[in-house]
C-alpha cells in the first residue's frame, strides 16, 4: 500500500507535464523519481515491520 500511495499512477498527469513541457525529459523524471521513491519507502516500510516482529 505503501508504494501505491507515493507512485506515479496517474498516465494523465505525465500527459499534461509532456504536453506543457514539450519534451520527454521532465515525465520520465518525475516517473523514475516517483517510482523509486515510492519503493525504497515500501522497503523501509518492510524493513521496520520485520525488524519490530510485525510478520
Amino acid at each position: 500500500m505503501i508504494f501505491f500511495v507515493y507512485a506515479c499512477q496517474c498516465m494523465s498527469t505525465l500527459a499534461v507535464v509532456r504536453r506543457e513541457t514539450r519534451s520527454w525529459k521532465w515525465p520520465l523524471v518525475m516517473f523514475a523519481s516517483m517510482s523509486a521513491l515510492a519503493y525504497a519507502l515500501a522497503v523501509l516500510v518492510y524493513q521496520v515491520g520485520l525488524a519490530l516482529g510485525y510478520t
